[in-house]
């Protein structure tokens, strides 16, 4: 099996190979787009995704500015402190 693969090998690389420049620029850039999409899907998400600038502005679209959620729970955990 070994020396028929090395037969195989030997027949496929024998003599010269000739590529035009549009298929030398076209394997590079495919090569740097695979590289670029590995890394990508590789690399760890350390802090998570952000989207939106985080700036504090806690305007939740009723035109007032201020949030009701802080409101609420303040009211959930006066609640579970009485159940208690």
């Amino acid at each position: 099996m070994k020396e028929k693969l090395k037969e195989i090998t030997e027949r496929c690389f024998e003599g010269d190979l000739t590529l035009p420049k549009v298929t030398i620029w076209l394997i590079g850039a495919v090569c740097l787009l695979g590289g670029i999409v590995y890394g990508l899907k590789t690399a760890p998400m350390t802090h998570g995704m952000m989207i939106g600038s985080n700036n504090g502005n806690n305007n939740n679209g009723n035109g007032y500015g201020c949030s009701c959620k802080a409101e609420d729970e303040k009211e959930e955990n006066e609640n579970q402190e009485d159940i208690k």
